[in-house]
């Protein structure tokens, strides 16, 4: 049985360490850090047969991309997946409940215990036919140990089993039934092993395992949208015995506060997993001559591979006598199992931590042992270290990992000695050809082939050690050396030999047509300057950078939702923030990232869809580590369900909602357009909760000093029409100048209203307009709609965003009228499309609309290369 591992992706710029372990009928994935999901989709590396996930950490770097790869798990229809890690995680996947439902999926979380067992025969964390997985903590050594035994969670003692299930797994115990039924029920209060109970009860409940397509297909649908007269959408009234996802019987207290999680550690660094995967043991080959020689019957050999003895009868002399046959007889000795292990070490605090255990444990100290028993039970062949800053300069690292036998591979990841290569690179390769239009427009994303440090520079280093980079391969079994360029997309790679070989401008595959409609452009471009100078006075030099452009899901061209906003010499704001927002402020802005995040003034989250809000976490947890810290607040507004999220996700790991220049909570109800001053209690937007931080004034409160902050004459929330709750907004200067959001919706006319004279709105353009009808049903807007809003509210400039992944390069023709008026003499709006990474300014919205026949022209040359896999993701995904 042959089996290997991958580099999926590395420490870079925009990704963590995520390794993959494939067999022929499973994969096992360790680390799911944000752009996990997207990675797999620009490398062409197949999820379908993944069977477990595998966490070294529950915080954002190693677990950012968890919800994801659940929901797109789901979505390529596997029915059972584990998911392993330490105390945390199931609140952690808890904590999503209000944005993910996968009925067809079961999920099996497992906690690992962090006291270390030093027996000789310490239990399996995860074990089927192919793998057996032990896993130890690796703790800071600021922890007591002791403390962290006597708050394990006593529920940690279950493992998964091979066919999915735990041990211990069960419903609700009498005592949490009987608590639940009581009046005043409170689940924010349970403590212990009853709040354990109810967050798995929240688990199960996200995730009810309907174990075959034809009963997800008749679960609950959500109510048919009606459309008055003047087709302005109805909105529906919910039920409180259903929720956004139409679920009955839903536990009460379902979309509560979760019980606070405390973590074992204090306020120390958390510990770390590190997991030792032992592969299958394979028997020996069948010496099929020497059956013969023993006279075994050739129906009777496949008892002997079985490992049964068998009785033949055979002649010696003139006699016929019967012998016994062992499976050793005839079958060599079985192979000894290969062995691969992940360490993560975020700091040389934890090195005596994990130095020891190894030391101490008769288990352990096997896999760097090279006594000839211990190597006849087991042959460590890869090694993987996630090491944080100044843990491969430490003498005590390289004596630890020196100490590991001959046999084992290191591969190596640290940010010091590892190279920062573009990682979609399709999307980067699309940004160079469009650079030679306009370098200002479409800048080059911040990257490097070189390494801070040299490798070769560490003293003692065995001479089997790897840096790890995307893409780099090992076969585990049969035994192999690491390689790269084996999986399929690094052939795909066009960005980095076009962009270090500027003298060869073949490699950018610019077609002499293209060429040509390049210089056109540029040409008519210059001509429109001298008079589109003169037009535009107010806001000129606003920034406006779409860092995310595509809708439920991420695609290899485009990230899902996420625009920032930039106003000079005051701040910017953020209008939704998807999964892998950081990563791509992180390319665009390089070095100058953590500035931008001091510079952040506000975050605006438009609903509880995923794709629009699963990278503020990550956002959060950088700029509270930025050193020197940030000096003003930032302004987080969005419904009261991402606050809960948030606020429950701070339990496991520091976001800044407790610090004095950290996140100010600000309910979007408070700053709806339409000053009512109380928050609605009945119907679709109700205020949901009644905690001490959705007070009506304090909110209210906090959105006039944001707008102080800003220079702003307004910032207001308008209602929009979508499957969930979900506002747009109006943001209004000082200044004269205006941007509308509207966040995902069908058209509407209150954004009209709320947006009427805008200098910009930037609107959802989901679907062609030949999938009006689709539209509708997603309660999404086609581009033609979204141009028409444009015109109803007679705004200058029109940015059409969030495209649906059936279109993988470029939406369909917008149909953009060329004219500056229309045929009633009225002034036509500037209508641009989105691109990730585009650098525009209000000033500048003209010059792309003028650039779109040769953006067009560009990535009409590459149609041919629209991945499948985007669009089966697209169909099956929830918009």
């Amino acid at each position: 049985m042959s089996w290997t591992t991958s580099v999926i992706t590395s420490a870079t710029t925009d990704t963590e360490p995520s390794i993959i372990v494939s067999f022929d009928n499973a994969k096992y994935i360790f680390n799911l850090a944000e752009n996990s999901n997207r990675a797999f989709t620009q490398k062409k590396a197949h999820r379908k047969s993944s069977r477990a996930f595998f966490l070294t950490q529950v915080g954002a770097q190693r677990a950012g991309g968890l919800a994801g790869m659940l929901m797109s798990s789901a979505d390529q229809l596997l029915n059972t997946l584990n998911v392993v890690g330490p105390p945390g995680l199931t609140h952690r996947i808890a904590s999503m409940r209000s944005y993910i439902y996968r009925d067809s999926m079961n999920v099996n979380v497992k906690e690992v215990s962090l006291s270390i067992d030093l027996t000789p025969s310490p239990p399996c964390t995860y074990q089927d036919k192919n793998i057996a997985v032990y896993s130890f903590p690796v703790l800071d050594s600021s922890i007591s140990a002791s403390a962290i035994i006597e708050s394990s969670d006593p529920s940690s003692a279950e493992f998964v089993t091979e066919t999915g299930s735990t041990k211990r797994k069960r419903e609700p115990g009498s005592a949490l039934k009987e608590l639940m039924e009581a009046d005043g029920f409170s689940a924010e209060k349970l403590e212990g092993e009853l709040a354990q109970e109810w967050r798995k009860l929240m688990v199960n409940t996200m995730f009810p395992a309907s174990m075959n397509r034809k009963s997800r297909d008749s679960s609950p649908k959500k109510r048919q949208r009606t459309m008055d007269n003047s087709d302005e959408p109805r909105l529906p009234e919910y039920s409180k015995n259903f929720d956004m996802y139409r679920r009955p019987r839903i536990p009460a207290a379902y979309h509560h506060q979760l019980p606070k999680f405390t973590c074992p550690w204090g306020a120390a660094p958390p510990p770390t997993l590190a997991y030792v995967v032992v592969g299958p043991s394979v028997r020996g080959k069948f010496d099929v001559e020497k059956s013969i020689e023993l006279g075994v019957p050739k129906h009777m050999r496949s008892r002997l591979t079985r490992g049964e003895s068998i009785t033949v009868t055979v002649k010696e002399g003139d006699q016929t006598v019967e012998k016994v046959v062992q499976p050793l007889d005839c079958i060599g000795p079985s192979e000894v199992p290969a062995v691969l292990i992940v360490l993560d070490v975020p700091s040389p605090a934890y090195i005596p931590s994990l130095a020891s255990t190894f030391e101490q444990s008769p288990f352990y100290a096997k896999f760097q042992s090279t006594r000839p028993e211990d190597l006849a039970e087991f042959v460590v062949r890869t090694v993987f270290h996630l090491c944080g800053d100044g843990v491969l300069e430490d003498s005590r690292y390289i004596e630890f990992l020196n100490k590991f036998p001959p046999t084992a591979h290191h591969i190596v990841s640290s940010r010091e000695y590892g190279h920062d290569p573009v990682t979609f690179t399709t999307a980067a390769f699309n940004q160079l050809r469009l650079h030679q239009l306009d370098a200002e427009m479409f800048p080059i994303p911040h990257y490097s082939l070189e390494s801070k440090k040299a490798f070769s520079t560490i003293p003692n280093l065995a001479a089997n050690c790897f840096v790890m980079e995307p893409g780099l391969q090992m076969s585990v079994r049969p035994a192999g050396s690491p390689e790269t360029g084996r999986l399929p997309a690094e052939r795909k790679d066009l960005f980095h030999p076009a962009h270090t070989k500027p003298d060869s401008p073949e490699l950018l595959l610019l077609s002499p047509s293209i060429l040509q409609k390049f210089f056109e452009i540029r040409s008519k471009v210059d001509e429109l300057a001298l008079t589109k100078t003169a037009e535009i006075s107010k806001g000129a030099d606003v920034g406006i950078i779409p860092l995310g452009t595509a809708s439920a899901v991420p695609t290899s061209s485009r990230n899902v939702s996420s625009t920032l906003i930039r106003i000079p010499s005051r701040g910017s704001i953020l209008l939704d923030a998807g999964e892998g927002t950081y990563g791509q402020l992180a390319r665009h802005f390089g070095p100058g990232v953590g500035d931008v995040l001091r510079d952040l003034r506000c975050i605006f989250v438009s609903h509880i869809h995923g794709d629009h809000h699963m990278g503020v976490a990550k956002i959060l947890a950088e700029r509270r580590r930025l050193d020197p810290p940030a000096t003003q607040p930032l302004y987080l507004v969005s419904i009261h369900k991402l606050h809960l999220y948030l606020r429950e996700l701070a339990n496991i790991e520091d976001l800044g909602l407790n610090d004095p220049n950290g996140v100010v909570t600000v309910i979007s109800d408070a700053l709806h357009i339409k000053k009512s001053g109380d928050y609605l209690y009945h119907g679709m937007w109700r205020i949901e909760g009644a905690e001490p931080w959705t007070d009506f004034q304090r909110s209210s409160a906090a959105g006039m000093r944001l707008c102080v902050a800003l220079g702003l004459q307004s910032f207001n929330t308008i209602d929009v029409f979508h499957q969930v709750k979900c506002y747009g907004v109006s943001i209004r200067h000082q200044d004269g100048w205006s941007i509308v959001f509207s966040a995902d919706t069908l058209p509407t006319q209150s954004l009209v209203r709320g947006g009427h004279g805008a200098t910009l709105l930037i609107h959802e353009a989901t679907m062609g307009d030949d999938e009006e009808a689709m539209a509708k049903a997603k309660s999404h807007s086609t581009i033609g709609q979204a141009i028409q809003m444009g015109r109803n509210m007679k705004a200058e400039n029109v940015l059409l965003t969030h495209f649906s992944a059936r279109y993988p390069r470029l939406p369909p023709s917008l149909g953009v009228a060329q004219s500056p008026t229309s045929e009633t003499g009225e002034r036509e709006p500037v209508v641009a499309l989105a691109l990730d990474h585009a650098h525009l300014t209000l000033g500048s919205m003209w010059k792309l609309n003028a650039y779109l026949p040769a953006i067009q022209q560009t990535f009409a040359d590459t149609s041919d290369e629209q991945d499948e896999e985007e669009r089966q993701a697209a169909l099956a995904a929830v918009p």
